[in-house]
């Protein structure tokens, strides 16, 4: 690889120099006497030398060739995956980056900083027809929760932009030529959608790993074999608030869960049909692709996270997003200091690139100034994507950014609180940099990232429909601000989540290094996959079971029955006559 080459190259000049070094110091000895045992130190130092840094240059792992595949579609699921691909070119490895535009107005945004190798593949006509784009949506959603009774409309459009993808992908065939004749050893998609694990079949690439950026896809829990125990476990969509549920909780949390499954069984059904009728129609399906693979790498930090269960081939790597070093070594600007130095406090607001602020209900915006305006000893610095900003007028203390550096001003000691989407982009940030927060989460996965963190102290959680009730929000703020346990909280979730024993940069490179080499691993998928509900659950245990106590009672009950209606001897009450 490139990284390899570079390092070789270094070795030899550093080589080179040091041996040149000694032999001009030993030429420069007058004394022979003395220059002789110099002269051996010297080799020996030489040697030495030598041999240090070729032990410090040495790489056992050979690079591996790694196909990524990323659809541009959201920012959080682009970051994600294009940290996956950095953290594997900055291991050595050869890494491409292949980014299918699924929505156009995502079409610059690709992550990646290290990796080089960076392929995209255009809309073509057919998709550019639809014009479809998940912008069109976002902003009904300030006023409607999503449930299990309208969960479905939630996925319309992600759904019909992922199946006409498929096709864009498949009829494509010089970019799929290229690609195959680079001949990867590892190929890693997201399993959204199952477009990428045929593509990879196609390819012929058997070692293949699929990375969550949620904290787990439900449908890929089924599919490989994981229980969902939803009877405790927050599905991830679901809108319950955390995993101690009543039974108007779990009969929810159970009901969006069997949604989310059926929504993306039909999806990937869809998928099938298109690539299918490029590859045949014995080409495998998701059924078998999702199972089949040799890892499970999930945006999840256990110490944080709802406890689940979960098989062998699932690896944690929650945090993989957070480059804590580059963090600490970013500088504000002497614009921000100005800000950040202006007043006692300081509260960052940002409720993600999806869900945008110029959205939102203007009663929802004018509470928020309301707030803003009975708290002058802070300065609230809100993320806004327009320049209107007339209802704020003669409020002193409120900035409005279009972008702002969310993981700097996170790590500033200046930054009192910060009020979030509960994406988990935001909530894996502020709980690396031990920020306490407010969450109101929108829509997705957010509900359960904020109750995810709420249950540790360090968030207050506030339905979206609270930003309506200026007095619930007015408290919230008051909170955050000046109740000190949910600071001390959010230091100690950041201080046990920095120094937990393995790093998740570690696991990616150590577990897909290992695939690489030895991989794949069919045989760790568990035999449930392939079991129908019946044998999975012990259903036809429990009858027999069941049967061995009932049958014999029954066929007792029967005999007794029939015994006293054919005995002879019959029991016979006395009436007692009245006059």
């Amino acid at each position: 690889s490139e990284s390899n080459t570079v390092r070789i190259v270094i070795i030899i000049i550093l080589i080179s120099l040091v041996s040149a070094h000694c032999t001009h110091y030993q030429l420069h000895k007058k004394d022979v006497s003395k220059n002789k045992t110099l002269t051996i130190s010297m080799n020996n130092f030489k040697i030495f030398l030598q041999s240090i840094l070729l032990l410090f240059c040495y790489n056992p792992t050979a690079p591996l060739k790694i196909l990524v595949y990323s659809p541009a579609f959201a920012a959080s699921h682009t970051n994600y995956m294009a940290r996956l691909a950095d953290t594997l070119t900055e291991a050595g490895h050869n890494v491409t980056f292949f980014v299918p535009i699924l929505d156009e107005s995502r079409e610059n945004h690709l992550g990646v900083k290290l990796t080089k190798d960076v392929i995209k593949l255009e809309q073509d006509e057919i998709m550019k027809e639809k014009k479809i784009s998940i912008d069109k949506i976002t902003g009904k959603f300030w006023t409607m929760d999503v449930t299990s009774q309208n969960g479905r409309m939630l996925f319309e459009t992600f759904y019909e932009q992922v199946v006409l993808l498929t096709g864009n992908l498949f009829r494509n065939k010089e970019i799929i030529e290229q690609l195959r004749s680079r001949e990867y050893d590892v190929a890693i998609a997201e399993p959204v959608m199952s477009n990428g694990l045929a593509l990879f079949r196609h390819l012929g690439i058997e070692k293949v790993v699929i990375a969550s950026s949620c904290p787990n896809y439900d449908i890929v829990m089924a599919a490989m074999g994981e229980p969902g125990d939803t009877s405790y476990v927050p599905a991830v969509f679901s809108g319950v608030t955390g995993d101690r549920m009543d039974f108007a909780n779990r009969f929810e949390n159970n009901e969006i869960y069997n949604l989310m499954l059926q929504i993306y069984k039909e999806m990937f059904d869809d998928e099938a049909k298109v690539f299918r009728s490029f590859l045949g129609d014995d080409f495998p399906n998701w059924e078998e692709l999702i199972p089949d693979t040799s890892l499970h790498f999930a945006n999840s930090i256990p110490y944080i996270d709802f406890p689940r269960p979960s098989i062998q081939k699932t690896i944690d790597i929650g945090g993989i997003s957070v480059d804590i070093e580059k963090i600490q070594s970013e500088k504000l600007s002497s614009d921000w200091d100005v800000i950040l130095d202006k007043r006692d406090k300081n509260m960052f607001l940002s409720f993600g690139s999806l869900a945008k602020s110029t959205e939102m209900p203007q009663e929802y915006k004018k509470n928020l100034i309301h707030v803003f305006k009975s708290m002058p000893n802070v300065t609230f610095i809100w993320k806004y994507e327009s320049d209107d900003v007339s209802f704020a007028d003669g409020v002193e203390n409120v900035i409005f950014v279009k972008w702002a550096p969310q993981t700097a001003l996170l790590n500033d000691n200046r930054l009192t609180a910060f009020l979030g989407h509960g994406g988990l982009g935001s909530t894996v940030e502020a709980s690396f940099l031990g920020k306490p927060a407010i969450m109101v989460p929108i829509f997705w996965d957010q509900t359960r990232n904020s109750h995810m963190l709420n249950r540790l102290g360090m968030t207050i959680t506030l339905h979206k429909s609270d930003l309506g009730d200026l007095s619930k929000l007015k408290n919230a703020f008051f909170e955050i601000l000046n109740n000190e346990s949910y600071r001390l909280s959010a230091e100690k979730v950041a201080d046990v989540i920095k120094n937990q024993p393995t790093k998740p940069k570690e696991l990616v490179v150590k577990y897909v290094e290992f695939v690489g080499k030895y991989g794949p691993f069919h045989h760790m998928t568990p035999y449930s996959v392939k079991m129908p509900w019946y044998q999975r659950y012990n259903y036809d245990v429990y009858l027999y079971k069941f049967s061995l106590y009932f049958v014999p009672t029954f066929v007792f009950l029967i005999i007794v029955k029939t015994a006293l209606l054919y005995s002879p001897i019959r029991l016979v009450s006395k009436v007692k006559k009245t006059n």
